[in-house]
C-alpha cells in the first residue's frame, strides 16, 4: 500500500478517509506499532489521567487512536510542520469525535517540546522518519518525572551496525554487524537515550521494547535526579564479539576487552557502550498481555504471539543466537529451533525463543554446550 493512500480505512477504532488528492503521510504497516502504543498506555498508566505529546503527528492517526481508545488520556498536543498534515489531522479528529481532547498545532517538534519543559507530559511519543536521536534532549526535558518517553527508529542499518560510521555519528555508539542485530539496534537506541539523559541528570528505565518489521521501538521511564542518572550509567557496558565462531562476551569496561577470541584466535570486535539492562518490565508485560483482548486490532493474533514470545524471553540472557549461523559454522544442516531449545532445557540450561527473529534462541549455555546440543539433535 502506498504511504499516501486513497480511500476509506479503519485502524483500531479509528476511521480514516483519504481523497484522490491526498498528500498526507500514512503508513498502514505501522498499525502494530500503534496497537502496542494503545495497549501500553492502557496498561502502564492505568488509573492515571495523563497528557500526551505527539510532536510529529503527520496524519494524526497515533494521537487520535490514543484519544479514542484510551479512556485515561485527558489531553493530547499533536503537531507537524506540514500544513496539509495539520488540515487533515484536524478533519480526522472531528470525524472521530475526539476534538475535545486533542489540540493540533503547526510547529517544529523540538521547539514545541522546548516550550513544555515547565508543563511536562506524561508520555512523549517520538515517531520520526529515520532517527529519533535529534529529539532526545528536548523530549527528555518535556517528560514528567516517572513519565515515559517512547521512541521509534526506522534507520535500522546504522542501529544494527551495518553502517557503523552512521551509527556513531547519529547515536554516539560503536557497533558492528552481528547475527543478533535487532537486539543490538534496541540496545544502541536505549544506550544513546540514557547517555543524553545522564547529561541532564536524568535516569531511564526501559520498561518495554520490540523490534518488529523495519523498526526498533523503546519505552523508557524517566526518573529525575543525579542518583537516578548514576544508576542508569551503571547499566551501560561493552560487548566483545567474534565474527568467526560467534562468541560474545559482555564486560563493564574497555579494559576487559579481549583482543583475540580464546576459542578460535580471531580478532574480537568491540561494541559500545550498549544498554546492558533489562528490556522489559515483567509486571507491565503481564498487564499488557491481560489487556490484549480489550483492544481492537486487525493484527490481534500477531500481537498476542509477540507478547507471548516476549514473556518467554523477558528474563533470559541477552544476545540471541541464530540457528542457521551456528549450523553454518558446524557445517551441518540447521535443525528446528524448537528442538535446540528443548535439548538445552533438557540439559538444565535456560533456553527460550525470541521475538527478534523466528529462527533464533536465547540461552545461558556455553558455546561448547550449544554445539553439543546441535550435534545431538542432528543424530536424532
Amino acid at each position: 500500500m502506498p504511504l499516501r493512500p486513497t480511500g476509506e480505512f479503519t485502524e483500531g477504532r479509528l476511521k480514516l478517509h483519504f481523497d484522490s488528492n491526498n498528500e498526507v503521510f500514512y503508513n498502514p504497516k505501522m498499525a502494530l506499532n500503534r496497537d502496542i502504543g494503545v495497549l501500553f498506555v492502557r496498561s502502564y498508566f492505568r488509573g492515571r489521567s495523563i497528557r500526551i505529546c505527539d510532536p510529529m503527528t503527520a496524519s494524526g492517526v497515533r494521537a487520535i487512536r490514543y484519544a479514542s481508545e484510551c479512556s485515561n488520556v485527558k489531553t493530547i498536543i499533536a503537531s507537524d510542520t506540514d500544513t496539509a498534515s495539520i488540515d487533515y489531522a484536524n478533519c480526522m479528529i472531528r470525524l472521530n469525535h475526539v476534538n475535545d481532547r486533542i489540540s493540533v498545532t503547526q510547529a517544529d517538534a523540538v521547539k514545541l517540546l522546548q516550550n513544555h519543559t515547565e508543563t511536562p507530559f506524561d508520555l512523549v511519543d517520538l515517531d520520526p522518519f529515520g532517527s529519533p536521536s535529534p529529539f532526545f534532549e528536548s523530549a527528555l526535558r518535556s517528560t514528567a518525572n516517572n513519565g515515559v518517553l517512547a521512541a521509534t527508529a526506522t534507520d535500522m542499518a546504522p542501529l544494527t551496525g551495518t553502517r557503523p560510521l552512521a551509527c556513531f555519528r547519529k547515536y554516539g555508539i560503536v557497533a558492528t554487524r552481528t547475527e543478533f542485530e535487532k537486539e543490538i539496534a534496541v540496545r544502541v537506541l536505549a544506550a544513546s537515550l540514557s547517555i543524553t539523559a545522564g547529561r541532564l541528570q536524568l535516569g531511564i528505565k526501559i520498561v518495554f521494547t520490540h523490534a518488529s518489521d523495519h523498526y526498533a521501538r523503546i519505552y523508557a521511564q524517566i526518573n529525575k535526579g543525579r542518583s537516578a542518572a548514576n544508576g542508569t550509567m551503571k547499566t551501560l557496558g561493552f560487548l566483545s564479539y567474534c565474527r568467526r565462531c560467534l562468541r560474545r562476551v559482555a564486560h563493564e569496561s574497555l579494559e576487559e576487552h579481549e583482543a583475540n577470541c580464546e576459542n578460535c584466535g580471531s580478532r574480537m570486535r568491540v561494541m559500545g557502550p550498549l544498554w546492558g539492562g533489562k528490556l522489559w518490565d515483567v509486571e507491565l508485560l503481564a498487564q499488557m498481555t491481560k489487556n490484549t483482548a480489550t483492544i481492537t486490532s486487525s493484527r490481534l493474533s500477531e500481537l498476542q504471539t509477540l507478547l507471548d514470545r516476549i514473556a518467554d524471553e523477558a528474563d533470559a540472557p541477552p544476545f540471541y543466537y541464530k540457528v542457521d549461523k551456528i549450523a553454518h559454522n558446524l557445517r551441518t544442516n540447521p535443525p528446528r529451533v524448537k528442538k535446540i531449545v528443548f535439548a538445552l532445557r533438557t540439559l538444565g540450561y535456560v533456553a527460550t525463543l525470541t521475538h527478534f527473529h523466528p529462527n533464533a534462541f536465547r540461552t545461558n549455555a556455553s558455546d561448547r554446550v550449544i554445539h553439543s546440543a546441535f550435534n545431538g539433535v542432528k543424530k536424532t
